[in-house]
């Protein structure tokens, strides 16, 4: 390193100054340590003047008239001055007939000329003022590239480059323009022809409707149109301006769901590593019981002597525990159930190969359960194997029972179970349900109907993940075990009282309730009165389920090598306690977030039929009218809201209503209770 040290005599006397410069030997460039009272720099690509300096800091003054105190090595020299002061903006045909001649000259263009020897080339003495009036001048040239050391002529390739870039940057700003008068225009007169047909507004619109899905944190152009920075008050915006119809429903994206299909692989074979041996059951009557629109069948019942039959839809002999499919279903969480659509949790290929009763045959994994008397469970046999199952709705199976020994069996094993349960403390909650289905957006609203056969089937599906819970307790696995603590009041849940036929009962023993978790530890389930309880019985649709026929799986393979070994054989292919609660802890998120979009979008599309029917009136039921706001139920929507009830009108009367106000976007509405007799 080599150290210089110079003297400046081209400025007066008694402003100079002491100007050290380090010089590298292997870096040509160098920098001023200190630098001269009035001379010219550069700061940040702006002119400045040097009015002060001490030992390590100088003060300048920039051309926009700001005083800064910076380290003589963030700016660079252009002019040793002196220069106290800026002169006016104008434009000399000199700086532009220098910059022709170095573009002629070099039309691949020029890294570097620095301020001083431009100026030379403009004016034959040039002072610092000219200096300023280049940068003026050059500033906003696209021929040019204005830097602190000086200036950097474009090739024309660059500079062709730039002029597009500028054009495209002027043609977005003007179409901004026009989108914000055209959106207002639509906004206000809730028309939306001035949006419609122009391609240029199509980002903007895409930017306000990516904010308003929950897809995107900022919307700069709605803050430019002056909506208050929030979805629903977007989603509001896009209702009046007409891009939007009131059956756009933001609520599954807004809450994390993930929208598109499934993809199926090339090929849906077994697992070789399962060495599967399927038990053949198809001369057993079998029977999956659903309701009439249901696509996804994963269960179905049966009776045997002593022995009840719980066959089980069986994907995970294809689908593995650390595979692509795996890893996509424990994404979704479960199988999304909108009005408008399905979203399946596993690609519809394999639904349609494994669902039980799509097809003559179906490969099943079947739960063995014996039962005492009491209703208690004696032994416990879970196999692979191969079923035919007959598919009925909830009203043909009624409608069976009649003469149908099989059901009647079956019948009677619910009732017995049913029982014993309420013994054990088990709440009942019997509250109406209502499916939305939408087509061609216009929503229809079917009562599920209250059918024997619903009851048995929920039962027998309770049975069968007790008996799974329990079966992976004694095998000592990682297991999905479903817990749940004892209710707030027991009083208020009617622990062991069986079915109230008072909606509003029903409702306080739903509020009583605490949240069930899942986790690989067992404990008892307060809610179904069990000490063990897992669920397994919709393994094509719920991401828990599919867990635990994965280690189900696991403890059959290994049985299945003892065999044919002799010898005693780890499950190897069993998922560990840690990736168990990992995965658990993952699909409890994404399954709570697809029950809340679940529910938000059956109140969504509810408040599009209120919409429609701005004069709708029925009948409500009072649940709760212990405070000031209570709570009505609608049984024509399943559809609950909070609002004042009048004094004198007690829990579980039916009361008219008369729709008041009804807010989509907030997913809001009101009702008047109308005086009796209107």
């Amino acid at each position: 390193m080599l150290a210089e040290t110079k003297y400046i005599t081209s400025v007066p006397a008694k402003q100079c100054i002491l100007w050290s410069t380090i010089v590298y030997r292997h870096f040509p460039d160098y920098k001023q340590v200190m630098l001269p009272i009035n001379s010219l720099v550069m700061y940040k690509g702006r002119p400045a003047i040097v009015v002060a300096a001490d030992l390590d800091r100088i003060s300048i003054r920039t051309i926009d008239a700001e005083e800064k105190r910076v380290r003589p090595k963030d700016v660079a020299m252009a002019h040793t001055g002196p220069i106290s002061r800026f002169p006016e903006n104008r434009a000399p045909d000199e700086v532009m007939e220098a910059l022709e001649l170095l573009q002629t000259e070099h039309p691949e263009g020029i890294p570097l000329i620095s301020w001083k020897d431009f100026a030379e080339l403009a004016w034959s003495d040039p002072k610092p003022e000219h200096i300023v009036i280049a940068w003026h001048e050059l500033s906003n040239n696209p021929a040019v590239e204005t830097l602190d050391e000086g200036i950097r002529i474009r090739s024309e390739e660059e500079q062709h480059k730039i002029r597009d870039k500028l054009q495209k940057k002027k043609e977005a700003a003007e179409a901004k323009a026009a989108f914000l008068v055209a959106f207002r225009a639509a906004w206000k007169k809730k028309d939306s022809s001035p949006i419609e047909g122009n391609s240029a507004f199509q980002p903007f619109l895409e930017e306000l409707s990516r904010y308003a899905r929950g897809l995107a944190d900022d919307s700069p152009i709605a803050r430019e149109l002056g909506i208050k920075l929030a979805p629903q008050a977007v989603h509001e915006a896009l209702l009046s301006s007409g891009y939007w119809n009131l059956a756009a429903n933001p609520w599954p994206e807004r809450n994390g769901c993930i929208m598109s299909e499934p993809e199926a692989p090339s090929a849906l074979e077994e697992r070789k590593e399962l060495a599967i041996d399927r038990l053949d059951l198809r001369a057993l009557p079998s029977y999956a019981i659903d309701n009439a629109w249901s696509k996804d069948p994963d269960d179905a019942i049966s009776v045997e002597g002593e022995n009840v039959w719980i066959h089980i839809a069986d994907p995970a002999s294809i689908v593995g525990p650390f595979s692509r499919l795996d890893a996509e279903a424990m994404e979704r969480g479960s199988t999304l159930y909108l009005p408008e659509k399905i979203i399946p949790m596993l690609p519809d290929a394999l639904v349609q190969k494994m669902g039980l009763g799509l097809s003559a045959e179906s490969k099943a994994l079947s739960f063995r359960i014996t039962l005492r008397g009491d209703g208690k469970i004696a032994d416990i046999s879970i196999l692979p194997s191969m079923v035919a199952v007959q598919r009925l709705t909830y009203e043909q199976a009624d409608t069976m029972l009649e003469d149908n020994p099989v059901l009647q069996k079956l019948s009677k094993i619910a009732s017995v179970r049913a029982e014993l349960r309420r013994r054990q403390n088990a709440v009942d909650i019997d509250f109406p349900e209502v499916a939305v289905h939408v087509v061609d957006g216009l929503p229809t609203f079917l009562p599920v109907p209250q059918t024997r056969s619903a009851r048995i089937v929920q039962e027998l599906m309770i049975l069968a993940g007790e008996a799974a819970a329990r079966w992976a307790f004694e095998k000592g696995i990682p297991f999905p075990f479903a817990t749940q603590d004892p209710p707030v009041s027991e009083n208020l849940a009617g622990c062991g009282a069986g079915p109230s036929s008072s909606l509003a009962e029903n409702f306080m023993r739903r509020r009583s309730m605490r949240a069930a978790l899942v986790s690989s530890t067992c404990s008892a389930h307060a809610g179904l009165g069990l000490s063990f309880y897992s669920q397994v019985t919709s393994p094509l649709r719920r991401y828990q389920d599919l867990l635990a026929h994965y280690q189900i799986h696991a403890v059959l393979a290994a049985a299945n090598k003892l065999d044919r070994n002799n010898a005693p054989s780890e499950p190897d292919l069993l998922i560990s306690a840690d990736t168990m609660n990992e995965r658990l802890f993952r699909y409890s998120n994404q399954a709570a977030k697809n029950r809340q979009a679940e529910r938000d979008s059956r109140a969504h599309w509810t408040l599009v039929y209120l919409s429609m029917n701005p004069d709708w009136r029925g009948e409500g039921i009072v649940l709760d009218a212990s405070a000031e706001t209570g709570q009505i139920f609608i049984p024509q929507f399943g559809y609950e809201f909070q609002t004042r009830i009048p004094r004198g009108i007690h829990v579980d009367s039916r009361v008219s209503l008369a729709l008041r106000r009804v807010s989509v976007p907030d997913l809001f509405a009101s009702f008047d209770i109308l005086p009796q007799g209107t």
